[in-house]
C-alpha cells in the first residue's frame, strides 16, 4: 500500500483507469457500502476541501487490490472520508486480500501520522476485522467494539399492520380531518431544491433543542453536499404533507440494498401530537418495499426511542480504534468502570422502582420539565414566573396603556416562524441555546403560539400566546388544566429593545383578541420590562 496526500491524491482521482478499477473493486467487495463509492467519496472531498485528502492504495497503473479513503477530522483523528456523514467507514478489497490491505494500511498510517489516533465508526456487518483485532502483535494497540444495527425490513404486510394499529389509525384520521394527507417521493432536483430549506429548518430546530446541534447552520457545506448527492442519484427523499405543508420528511443516502438514516430526517413540532415522523417512516418502509429496496437502515448504536418502534430486524456493526498502548489501557479501564457502575445501578433500581422512574426521566431528558409542571416553569433557570396582571389583582390592561406607534425601520414581528427562534443569541441570554429551543419546542408541541420581535436577523424578544382551549403545560402550577382566558408570556427579552417590545405586546393583544383582564407573565430576569409596563398601567 502507498499513501497519496493532498494534490497527489487529487491527481489520482483524475485518472480514468484508476476510477474504473475503483468501481470494479467496489462491486467485488462483500462489505462495501455507498459510503465507499467513488461518487460519495470524491463528492465529499471536493465540497469539504478544508479536510485533507488521504488515499491509501496499491494502484500501480494496472491493477488494484485495496483502497482506503481517509482524512483528518476536527478532533485531529485519522478517520474515513466523509467523517460523521459516512455512516460506515471501511476499506475496499476482496476477501482474500482483506487482512493484508488492512494491516499494511495501519502500518503506513502509524508511520506517516505517528501521534494521531485512527478511528473507524462504524464498520458495516461482514467487515473482516475480528481476526485483525485478535492478532497478538496488535492486541495492545487495537480496540474493537460491536454495536447493534437496527433495521426496518421493507415488509409491506407487516408495516401496513403497524399503520392500522388503533393509536396510529386515529392519528391518521385526525390528520385527514384537517386536510389532504399525502406521502410523496421527491424525484426531480427542482422539487428537492424547493423543499430542502424547510427540511433543514425542521431538522436544525429539533436537533438544536434535543442535542444542541444546529448542524446546517454551523456546517454550510452540508446542504450543497446533499444537493450534489441527490443529483448523483445517491439520496432518497420523501415527505409527508398535510395539504401543502410538510409535516415530516426523510432524505436518506441510498445504498446497494437499503436506504440509510443519514442525511436529514425531520418532523414539524406543530403536529408532534400526531407522531408524523413515525407515520412517515412506516409509509416510507412500504414505499421502499414496492421499489425493491429491502431495508431501511436505522443506523448503529442501539434501538431506543423511535428506532425501537420501527426496528423489526438487526445486525451487528463494529467500531475500530488504533491507539497507543497507554490510551488503549485507559479506555478499557474507563469502559470497565462504566460497566460495573451500570450493573450496580441496575441492581439498585430493581430494589427501588421509584428511583428507576427518576433515572428513566433523566435519561429521557424529561426530569426538568416534569418537576417544573409541579412548581411552575422557571424560565432561564431563575426564580419562576410571576403573575403580573390577573383578575385577582384587579389590574386591567387596556390598549391605551401601550404605545401604538409604528415600529422603527428595520424591525418586524413574525408569527410562528421557527427560523427566527434559531437566531437566538446564546451570548446575550442567561440560558443555553439548547434550553431555549427545548422550551420553545415543547410549547409549540402543546399548541402555544409565538411572536418574535426581529431587528433584521437579530432576535430581540419572544412573546407566547396560550389560547384558552390549550393546556398551560409547564407554564404554571395549574397542573396542566385548561384556563378560562388566554395567557401571554415573555420567554425572551433584550432590555435595549424596550419600546419596540411594547409594540410587540400591543400588536399581539390586538391580533389574538385576548379577553380582559389579561394574564401576563414574565421570566424573573425581566424586571425592567415588568416594572416599566406596571408604571404605564398604573397611570
Amino acid at each position: 500500500m502507498k499513501i497519496f496526500l493532498g494534490e497527489k491524491a487529487n491527481d489520482l482521482f483524475k485518472d480514468e483507469k484508476f476510477l474504473e478499477a475503483w468501481d470494479q473493486l467496489f462491486s467485488l467487495c462483500p462489505w462495501a457500502t455507498v459510503f465507499q463509492s467513488k461518487e460519495f467519496v470524491l463528492t465529499w472531498y471536493s465540497i469539504y476541501n478544508k479536510y485533507p485528502s488521504i488515499l491509501l492504495t496499491d494502484w500501480d497503473g494496472r491493477k488494484l487490490k485495496g483502497i482506503f479513503s481517509l482524512t483528518i477530522n476536527n478532533k485531529g483523528e485519522i478517520t474515513a472520508a466523509g467523517t460523521n456523514q459516512a455512516e460506515y467507514q471501511v476499506w475496499l478489497s476482496t476477501t482474500e486480500d482483506s487482512y493484508s490491505v488492512l494491516e499494511s494500511s495501519i502500518k503506513l498510517i502509524k508511520m506517516v501520522f505517528p501521534n494521531k489516533p485512527f478511528l473507524l465508526k462504524y464498520l458495516p456487518p461482514r467487515s473482516p476485522v475480528e481476526r485483525f483485532s485478535m492478532e497478538s502483535k496488535w492486541s495492545k494497540e487495537v480496540i474493537l467494539k460491536t454495536h447493534l444495527q437496527p433495521l426496518m425490513v421493507s415488509n409491506e404486510k407487516l408495516l401496513a399492520q403497524e399503520l392500522k394499529k388503533k393509536n396510529r389509525k386515529e392519528k391518521i384520521n385526525r390528520l385527514r380531518r384537517k386536510g389532504d394527507l399525502s406521502f410523496e417521493v421527491i424525484s426531480t432536483i427542482d422539487e428537492f431544491l424547493n423543499i430542502i430549506d424547510e427540511l433543514i429548518l425542521q431538522s436544525d430546530f429539533r436537533k438544536g433543542a434535543m442535542y444542541d446541534k444546529v448542524i446546517f447552520q454551523l456546517e454550510t457545506e452540508r446542504k450543497d453536499f446533499l444537493i450534489r448527492l441527490f443529483e448523483l442519484g445517491l439520496l432518497h427523499v420523501s415527505i409527508l404533507k398535510l395539504d401543502e405543508e410538510i409535516i415530516a420528511s426523510n432524505a436518506g443516502i441510498a445504498g446497494k440494498e437499503m436506504i440509510h438514516l443519514q442525511g436529514i430526517n425531520s418532523h414539524s413540532p406543530f403536529y408532534a401530537k400526531y407522531s408524523p415522523g413515525i407515520l412517515h417512516f412506516l409509509m416510507l418502509g412500504i414505499e421502499l418495499g414496492n421499489a425493491g429496496i429491502n431495508y431501511f437502515d436505522l443506523t448503529p448504536g442501539g434501538a431506543k426511542g423511535y428506532k425501537e418502534k420501527l426496528s423489526n430486524s438487526s445486525q451487528e456493526a463494529y467500531e475500530l480504534k488504533v491507539l497507543t498502548p497507554l490510551k488503549v489501557k485507559n479506555e478499557l479501564l474507563r469502559d470497565a468502570i462504566k460497566g460495573k457502575l451500570k450493573g450496580l445501578l441496575e441492581v439498585l433500581l430493581k430494589r427501588n422502582y421509584q428511583s428507576f422512574k427518576i433515572v428513566q426521566q433523566i435519561q429521557n431528558g424529561k426530569k426538568k420539565y416534569d418537576l417544573l409542571s409541579k412548581k411552575g416553569l422557571e424560565f432561564f433557570e431563575c426564580d419562576g414566573i410571576n403573575r403580573v396582571f390577573s383578575s385577582q389583582s384587579k389590574t386591567y390592561l387596556t390598549l391605551n396603556s401601550i404605545g401604538k406607534e409604528e415600529l422603527p425601520k428595520g424591525y418586524k414581528i413574525s408569527e410562528n416562524k421557527m427560523a427566527d427562534l434559531l437566531n437566538f443569541d446564546e451570548s446575550k441570554g442567561i440560558i443555553t441555546r439548547k434550553d431555549f429551543l427545548y422550551d420553545c419546542m415543547k410549547r409549540i408541541e402543546i399548541g402555544h403560539c409565538f411572536f418574535c420581535l426581529m431587528f433584521g436577523d437579530y432576535l430581540c424578544a419572544v412573546l407566547w400566546y396560550v389560547p384558552s382551549n390549550v393546556s398551560l403545560g409547564e407554564l404554571s402550577s395549574s397542573q396542566g388544566k385548561n384556563i378560562n382566558s388566554g395567557v401571554l408570556a415573555f420567554s425572551y427579552y433584550q432590555s435595549q429593545y424596550l419600546s419596540e417590545t411594547q409594540h410587540l405586546l400591543y400588536s399581539v393583544i390586538k391580533k389574538v383578541d385576548v379577553p380582559f383582564p389579561v394574564q401576563l407573565q414574565f421570566c424573573s430576569s425581566q424586571n425592567k420590562l415588568k416594572k416599566h409596563l406596571k408604571l404605564r398601567l398604573n397611570g
